[in-house]
């Protein structure tokens, strides 16, 4: 039997093959997944890469069961729609489609309920229930209620620096690391080019990481902006929790996205403890295998196989081998 297992975001699709001892026997990406950037036609172009790299390098002509985690998967009408584009590909017998939110919370969940809470360019959070309910963020961003991801982080810390230039607020470290990672002289510069549309919304978010650079060496503007970050991963994780009725039980909260790969430990600690303040049985996970191992997990299950110690050890040694290469460096804390 081989399953296949698809996470399709803004900027990649992933896509794996294994078998039913979760062996990864194939790996194949493709660029945006998401229909709602270039289009139905052109996201299924790009799943369709990665499906046929992954199903070619198994050496079968379509898997057993596919599933499908896919950014834009959002409404009813999303999960019809993204269902029969899907069959259409021709590289599952049988589909599944879920948002993509899933796949993270499957690539560090044992207990299989919880939360998950995903910051890379943008920010979402999902809840799961024992009995199979679930809730989720629109994920759409600031007008929907949403703070978080670098998107959120990059405009936080120029906020922040043209704060301290004009004397609004406290001096930080983080003016003269944005300008020397801008490849700017000086504060005026980067107003100029900031105004005349120069500086690329890609660029703002890589300046993610030096929020945690400049905290960990003291500085109390970028301190602020981690603590933020922690505070907003517990407000979303709790909201999430309490609509599915766990914020009094012993779950998992799954901190999935290159924001908090960027973070490290620090963030990880500071979002632990606000998140532990108001569920203390909470287990908070930053996955160690990428959101396209946890699609493969759902296949799994869906096909049947349950994905105990020895499969996820195998799981484990196939994203190391052939997904970890491949994924986005942190720094870029994109989806």
């Amino acid at each position: 039997m081989i399953i296949l297992g698809v996470d399709g975001g803004g900027s990649k699709t992933f896509a794996v093959t294994a078998d039913e001892r979760g062996r990864v026997v194939g790996f194949g990406r493709g660029g945006c997944g998401n229909y709602e950037g270039p289009g139905l036609e052109a996201a299924m172009a790009e799943i369709g890469v990665a499906c046929r790299g992954a199903v070619d390098a198994a050496g079968a002509a379509r898997a057993h069961v596919g599933c499908f985690c896919l950014a834009g998967a959002d409404f009813p009408e999303d999960f019809d729609m993204l269902t029969k584009a899907v069959r259409a590909l021709d590289v599952a017998d049988a589909v599944i489609v879920y948002n993509d939110t899933r796949a993270a919370f499957a690539a560090g969940s044992r207990r299989g309920y919880g939360a998950v809470v995903i910051m890379g360019s943008g920010m979402n959070a999902a809840g799961f229930a024992p009995d199979g309910r679930d809730c989720r963020l629109p994920g759409e961003g600031f007008l929907f209620g949403d703070w978080g991801g670098a998107g959120s982080i990059g405009s936080e810390v120029m906020h922040r620096v043209f704060r301290a230039h004009d004397g609004r607020g406290e001096p930080t470290a983080l003016t003269a690391m944005v300008l020397d990672r801008l490849g700017v002289p000086d504060i005026d510069g980067l107003t100029r080019q900031l105004n005349h549309g120069q500086i690329p919304s890609a660029a703002l978010g890589r300046l993610t990481l030096l929020v945690f650079e400049a905290a960990a060496t003291g500085d109390t503007v970028a301190r602020g902006i981690a603590e933020r970050v922690a505070e907003e991963t517990a407000l979303a994780a709790l909201a999430m929790l309490r609509r599915v009725g766990l914020e009094g039980s012993e779950c998992d909260v799954v901190l999935g996205g290159g924001v908090y790969k960027a973070g490290g430990a620090m963030l990880l600690d500071l979002a632990t403890k606000k998140i532990r303040a108001q569920v203390p049985g909470a287990d908070v996970i930053v996955p160690s295998m990428e959101p396209v191992i946890g699609a493969a997990i759902l296949a799994l299950e869906k096909a049947g196989v349950t994905p105990d110690d020895a499969v996820r050890a195998n799981l484990q040694q196939g994203n190391d081998r052939l997904v970890a290469p491949y994924a986005v460096p942190s720094q870029n804390n994109v989806r």
